[in-house]
């Protein structure tokens, strides 16, 4: 386990800070929090215009905290699901048959996770795409409590891939804070076929970074990563 130094950590955190995500004070709004590609708003039309999804962060006594409800008409069907959480960005795959949810479910920078739902005949199937990938981000730098990274789908690269970050919670518990890495993720089976550095990320696909990691310092990231993209024999969901 690698350290960074005291002035790239302080660099990290202040600039993780500057868009943590927990509050549109920090900066980020209008714009979206991890994917560039994202949508916020509470209606999004999937490519080919024929299903609508609807976004709407609601309470009850289930959900105190707050809940995202998931929507989608499709014809005369209309399809729902819910997770605990809140600020919900969601991305439409290219063939209009599946979306992308990004969702915080914790509080003060920590809790970010992702999903993908399937549209069926049944109704919408829920994959987990987190799971995998923090359990191949494991534990890279040191943190004072354990804490898994904050992930989050950046774009369809294509209706069977989708390029996921992992990101070292932007908060001053860890070292590094707010630098990540980036997995490659086949679907449906959730295997880690690619694994890239923040910086080869940022050359590779920086159309894809919303607000939080655009700004995350590439030396710290440096400081516990390899400089150069890794290939992996894939790592699937537990």
């Amino acid at each position: 386990m690698r350290k960074c130094t005291y002035g790239i950590l302080a660099s990290a955190f202040l600039l993780g800070i500057t868009c943590n995500g927990t509050d549109d004070v920090f900066g980020c709004w209008p714009e979206t929090l991890y994917s560039a590609y994202a949508s916020e708003d509470a209606r999004v039309k999937s490519p080919d215009g024929k299903n609508l999804l609807s976004v709407r962060t609601q309470y009850d006594t289930r959900d105190p905290d707050g809940y995202i409800s998931y929507r989608v008409r499709v014809g005369q069907q209309h399809f729902s699901a819910r997770l605990s959480g809140f600020r919900a960005e969601v991305l439409w795959s290219p063939d209009s048959k599946a979306f992308a949810a990004n969702q915080t479910e914790g509080g003060g920078g920590i809790g970010q996770r992702t999903y993908i739902f399937y549209l069926t005949d049944d109704g919408l199937r829920k994959l987990d795409v987190s799971a995998p990938v923090e359990k191949a981000f494991g534990a890279p730098v040191k943190c004072e409590v354990p804490v898994p990274p904050n992930t989050a789908i950046l774009k369809w690269l294509d209706s069977e891939r989708i390029l996921v970050a992992a990101e070292i919670v932007p908060v001053s518990i860890c070292r590094c804070s707010g630098t990540f890495q980036t997995y490659e993720v086949s679907l449906p089976d959730l295997r880690i076929v690619h694994v890239y550095s923040q910086a080869e990320t940022r050359r590779r696909f920086a159309d894809a970074l919303g607000c939080e990691l655009r700004t995350a310092d590439d030396r710290s990231a440096r400081s516990w990563q390899s400089p150069r993209p890794r290939h992996t024999s894939g790592v699937s969901a537990p």
